[in-house]
C-alpha cells in the first residue's frame, strides 16, 4: 500500500540542499554570536543549532535508507556523517542490526557494551549517556568496532583515516574562517564548538532515549518492534521538543514496523499499530531515574 505519494516524498528533497548550507553556515556564525551576547549564545546552541543538528542527524539517516530516491544518498550520506564527525563505515555496518535487534542488548547501535553485568559500572554508563548524549555513544561504537568479533574483517583503516581528514578539513577550516572573519581567539572557538557539541548530542540522544532507552524486550522481531515508544504531542513540553527534533519520537515504531515507508516527515498519514505505546515527558524522567537508580 502507498501511505505517501512519490510527489510529495519527491518534493522532501530540497531540505537536504538546505541543511547541507545551514549547517556550517550555522558553525561559522555562530562564534560572532558569542562575541556579541556573550553566555546568551546558549540559546542559539539550542536554536537553531540543536534543531539543525538532530535535522542533519535524521537525514544522514534517512540517506541511509534512501528514502528519496531523486538525491544522491551516497554523497549527503556520506558528508552528513562526517558533519556529524561519524566515520560513514559505522552507520553502515551497524544500522541494519539496529534494525532486527532493535529493543535487545544484542542491538550494538544502542547498547555497544552489550549487557554490563555489574549494576554500578551500568549506572554509570548510563549517566554518561544520558548527560552526553549521543557523542559518548558514538565515541564507544567508534572505539568498539575496529576488534568485534563480528565486524573487525569488515572495518575498514582507510576510512577511518579519510574520516579524521575530513573533520580536520571541515571543522578546522571553520575554525580559521571564524578567526579571521571575526577576529576571536583559536581557543574561544574551540571551546564554543565542544560545548556546542555536547548541547546538540545531548537532544538529539534524548529523542533516541525516549524510543528506545531502557528498553530492553524478549520476544521475536515483530513483538520488540512494535514496543517501540512514541513521544505524545498533547503537552506545551512534548510540543516544543517535538519541533527541536522534527518529530522523529512522535510515531518512531513506524519506522520500525513499516521501515520501508518514509513516515517521519508525514505525522497521522500512516496507520499506528493498535499496540502502540506512548510516553510524555514525565513518563520519560521515570525512565531516566531507573537508568540510573535500579538494577537492571
Amino acid at each position: 500500500m502507498e501511505y505517501i505519494s512519490k510527489n510529495k516524498i519527491c518534493r522532501e528533497k530540497w531540505k537536504f540542499y538546505f541543511v547541507l548550507l545551514a549547517w556550517p553556515l550555522y558553525l561559522f556564525l555562530m562564534p560572532m554570536a558569542y562575541k556579541y551576547i556573550g553566555y546568551f549564545s546558549v540559546i542559539i546552541m539550542i536554536f537553531p543549532g540543536a534543531y539543525l543538528f538532530t535535522w542533519l542527524g535524521f537525514l544522514m539517516h534517512e540517506c541511509w535508507h534512501k528514502y528519496v530516491p531523486e538525491i544522491n544518498n551516497k554523497v549527503f550520506y556520506k558528508v552528513f556523517s562526517w558533519f556529524l564527525l561519524n566515520d560513514p563505515q559505522t552507520y553502515n555496518l551497524i544500522h541494519g542490526i539496529h534494525h532486527s535487534k532493535v529493543n535487545s542488548w544484542e542491538d550494538i547501535e544502542f547498547h555497544p557494551l552489550g549487557k554490563i553485568k555489574n549494576t554500578l559500572l551500568r549506572r554509570l554508563y548510563n549517566l554518561m549517556e544520558i548527560i552526553f548524549g549521543i557523542a559518548f555513544v558514538s565515541f564507544v561504537v567508534n572505539s568498539i568496532l575496529p576488534y568485534h568479533k563480528d565486524f573487525k574483517n569488515k572495518y575498514s583503516r582507510r576510512s577511518q583515516v579519510l574520516s579524521i581528514i575530513m573533520y580536520i578539513i571541515i571543522y578546522g577550516g571553520l575554525v580559521l574562517a571564524c578567526h579571521y572573519a571575526f577576529n576571536i581567539g583559536y581557543s574561544t572557538i574551540v571551546i564554543l564548538y565542544i560545548v556546542n557539541l555536547w548541547i546538540v548530542s545531548f537532544v538529539l540522544h534524548h529523542s533516541q532515549l525516549i524510543e528506545h532507552g531502557n528498553l530492553v524486550l524478549e520476544g521475536n522481531y515483530k513483538e520488540r518492534n512494535v514496543k517501540t515508544r512514541n513521544l505524545s504531542n498533547d503537552g506545551i513540553l512534548e510540543k516544543i521538543f517535538l519541533f527541536l527534533t522534527h518529530g522523529d519520537s512522535r510515531e518512531h515504531v513506524l519506522h520500525h514496523t513499516l521501515p520501508g515507508v518514509y513516515s517521519r516527515p508525514f505525522p497521522r498519514k500512516v496507520p499506528m499499530p493498535a499496540e502502540s505505546m506512548y510516553i510524555n515527558l514525565k513518563d520519560y524522567m521515570k525512565i531516566l531515574w531507573v537508568m540510573l537508580s535500579e538494577k537492571i
